[in-house]
């Protein structure tokens, strides 16, 4: 990366190499995450540390990427940031999250395939991730015209171009790129690539002034990301357990809304989740850790859209939080996990209904449930989660 990209970022690069001070402090950030897991007073029981431990090595694995290789606005590329192994700040299981790093001096161009994820969507940011509290939108798109092939070819420009046209900020920034899915068997990912206009080729060695200041980088990382996530979830303790709230994500997209609970739930009890859906173009509910970050969605039922929900003859949606399967069809497995976070998403909806939560010993739900309420068996639940793995697999986001 040359050094008029980095002009505006030579206060991130204090340090130099002649010693291990950027190594220090690189160490330093991450010896502080700790206080996440044995300082919140609100994680009190082993099951909960431990998902800690791998939170905080997914923080890791994730600020790697982002800061050490994929920063490059001079040659970029779409990096899937978000997967079933890295993830945090609420992710989506029906979502794929890639991202870029882009610099509003140049032109950019995404093309190749469309797919046919239920939605897409673009949207420009100022600066970086790792600076979330300055991390502002610029521009945000996802009605795109294809050719009749299902090509796709969007323009990042500053100045406003035809066609699929997304504004990006001046100076440093970057873009996230996301798709929902919500036929999980049968909608195809996209296959694009983002290059730079006029980029040329060898592109310039790694620098020790690069890799100081991308060091830097991740260390602001380490340092806000966190601190930004713990700060979010005081919304959802905002109520009692086991009691939903809609809410906005200042992170997510202007048209959803976001249901917020904290569930408790034994492992001799259930949760009963009752709503009839509103009119909208995607809703899901999922289940995550304390920490925001998704429950195994790739290889148990962590989480459920309204293509893949089963509804009773009244048109209820009924899903049940329990620790073994109860064989109803709408399960979300909290995995002996007796506490943690619900998450509901309304796209573009009508109207807003907060699903009711009802707590009841697991050897009564039967008589708690609706008499309609759809079912599945031991042999059919293992197929749908095998269905699940592969479509996983399918779509890019192991």
């Amino acid at each position: 990366m040359n050094n008029d990209t980095f002009a505006a970022w030579r206060d991130l690069a204090p340090m130099s190499l002649d010693t291990p001070k950027i190594w220090d402090a690189f160490s330093e950030a991450v010896n502080g995450l700790k206080s996440f897991v044995w300082d919140d007073p609100r994680i009190d029981n082993e099951m909960a540390r431990a998902e800690g431990v791998r939170y905080l090595t997914r923080l890791l694995a994730g600020a790697i990427p982002m800061t050490m290789e994929a920063w490059n606005p001079d040659y970029p590329s779409l990096f899937t940031f978000l997967t079933s192994r890295i993830q945090y700040g609420l992710p989506a299981a029906d979502a794929c999250y890639q991202w870029a790093a882009i610099h509003g001096d140049h032109v950019y161009r995404i093309k190749g395939q469309r797919g046919s994820a239920h939605m897409l969507d673009v949207e420009s940011r100022v600066g970086h991730f790792a600076h979330i509290s300055g991390w502002q939108l610029c521009d945000r798109r996802g009605d795109f015209e294809t050719d009749d092939d299902g090509n796709i070819e969007i323009v990042l420009s500053r100045e406003e171009q035809p066609g699929n046209w997304v504004k990006i900020p001046e100076g440093l920034g970057d873009i996230v790129f996301r798709q929902y899915f919500y036929d999980w068997d049968k909608e195809e990912p996209a296959r694009l690539q983002i290059s730079r206009d006029g980029a040329r080729y060898p592109a310039p060695a790694i620098s020790p002034e690069t890799m100081v200041m991308r060091t830097q980088l991740l260390i602001d990382w380490l340092k806000n990301l966190p601190a930004f996530f713990a700060q979010q979830l005081n919304s959802y303790y905002a109520m009692p357990s086991n009691t939903m709230i809609i809410d906005e994500v200042s992170i997510g997209w202007a048209d959803l809304r976001y249901g917020k609970a904290v569930y408790e739930c034994a492992e001799d009890e259930a949760l009963i989740i009752e709503v009839v859906p509103p009119q909208a173009t995607y809703w899901s509910i999922q289940l995550y850790s304390q920490y925001w970050d998704a429950r195994d969605w790739n290889l148990r039922q962590t989480s459920i859209n309204g293509h893949q929900a089963q509804f009773n003859n009244d048109g209820v949606f009924c899903a049940v939080i329990s620790h073994t399967d109860p064989g109803v069809a709408n399960w979300l497995d909290a995995a002996k996990h007796t506490t943690g976070l619900l998450s509901l998403r309304y796209f573009r909806a009508e109207t807003l209904p907060v699903p009711s939560i009802r707590r009841v010993k697991l050897a009564e739900l039967a008589n708690a449930l609706a008499p309609n309420s759809p079912t599945v068996s031991a042999d059919e639940r293992s197929e749908l989660l095998r269905k699940r793995a592969e479509a996983v697999v399918r779509r890019g986001c192991l």
